[in-house]
């Protein structure tokens, strides 16, 4: 499988962690570009290797058959209800699960990397979350969501039951309403996640603030620190 993204090398010689950032619908790894730029203002994340997915073009039912890089269809936007690419999600769940497996085969250990996205790819993120065999540093959902609950409840795996969550959102998102986000957590929590830190930003629409950056930075820090 090739493995399509944009990547950060760390600045240390051996890396030893990593940060997987999946991007939303319509946008393309170098559009998550810039977290690694703003991590190298700071020699505490020279050790990290950034990697930033991209997704393949695919037609969005949302969005009127229109195709356009997305890791899943949509068939409405921003609803917990109705129809669901349940097939498209666990296919692109296997893909984000190569690129962890990639890092690994770099030498990272799994308990040195941090899996996390924005929306469609916070979506991916959850899944990794509730349905990977094996633990990692923790998981970084910006403005995301659980689009299959049932399935994932079905391919539920205890491995990161105690990993750090940071979930992040704000409060005036039109694309993914707090209400579907304050779901995610309430599913979440229900599956006995503790550890799980749940962040809402006032005035945020669908973006990420620069407080919450701040606190993803905080985040990285704390799990993968640099040794």
């Amino acid at each position: 499988m090739v493995l399509s993204a944009v990547r950060v090398s760390s600045r240390t010689k051996v890396p030893t962690a990593s940060v997987i950032i999946v991007h939303g619908l319509g946008d393309s790894g170098d559009g998550w570009k810039f977290l690694a730029d703003l991590a190298r203002g700071s020699n505490e994340f020279d050790h990290i290797n950034f990697v930033f997915p991209n997704a393949p073009t695919i037609p969005i039912t949302a969005n009127q058959g229109y195709e356009m890089p997305g890791w899943f269809d949509l068939y409405q936007f921003g609803t917990s209800g109705g129809r669901k690419d349940v097939d498209g999600y666990l296919k692109s769940l296997k893909v984000l699960n190569s690129y962890v497996k990639e890092q690994i085969d770099l030498g990272v250990k799994p308990e040195r990397i941090i899996i996390g996205g924005f929306s469609q790819g916070a979506a991916l993120a959850l899944g990794a979350l509730a349905t990977f065999d094996f633990k990692v540093a923790g998981f970084l959902i910006f403005s995301g969501f659980m689009p299959v609950g049932d399935k994932v409840k079905e391919l539920f795996n205890p491995a990161n039951i105690e990993t750090p969550v940071f979930q992040g959102h704000g409060d005036i998102d039109p694309i993914i309403n707090k209400s579907y986000a304050d779901e995610t957590h309430q599913f979440f929590k229900d599956l006995g996640y503790k550890n799980y830190n749940y962040n809402i930003y006032p005035n945020l629409p669908h973006s990420v603030a620069n407080e919450e950056l701040s606190h993803a930075f905080d985040f990285l820090k704390k799990t993968i620190p640099r040794e």
